[in-house]
């Protein structure tokens, strides 16, 4: 159960317009519930983003699973995938900013939700959006199931 101190921390991290500085200074707080809160967040500095996505820095599973969907994630999303947490394999599979280099090395794993989604993500992103809209939803869904060495 959240204290009232932890309380007001979480929905100082949950207010719009909570400044720069109140968000730093949430990111290194000892509650893992108050930062779980701030991961939720886009509006976050490079800096908290990458303390953060930080398997090294943060130990609580929840941070890092909800780190793994942040739009900012980029280069940091190897990090996370390297972790043995299918949720999080899951989030980066689907986060519009994980690096093709990492989809790739999703679209291998064994979990076909992440192989999947991995796919789907790359196969997209090779084809312009008219490409896309041109696909029958069958032929999407057939390359999305296909591991890459089969197409």
């Amino acid at each position: 159960m959240a204290s009232s101190t932890e309380s007001v921390r979480t929905a100082i991290a949950r207010r719009p317009g909570a400044p720069e500085w109140a968000l730093t200074a949430l990111a290194a707080d000892p509650s893992p519930l108050v930062r779980a809160e701030v991961a939720l967040r886009t509006d976050l500095t490079a800096e908290v983003v990458e303390a953060l996505a930080d398997p090294g820095r943060e130990r609580d599973r929840t941070v890092l699973r909800r780190m793994a969907r942040h739009p900012a994630l980029g280069r940091r999303a190897w990090l996370l995938a390297a972790l043995n947490d299918l949720v999080v394999q899951r989030q980066l599979a689907r986060n519009p900013s994980t690096p093709s280099e990492v989809l790739t090395w999703l679209a291998r794993h064994t979990d076909p939700t992440v192989s999947g989604a991995a796919r789907a993500r790359l196969i997209s992103a090779a084809l312009d959006t008219s490409q896309q809209e041109r696909l029958p939803v069958g032929v999407r869904a057939f390359l999305a199931a296909r591991p890459p060495g089969q197409r």
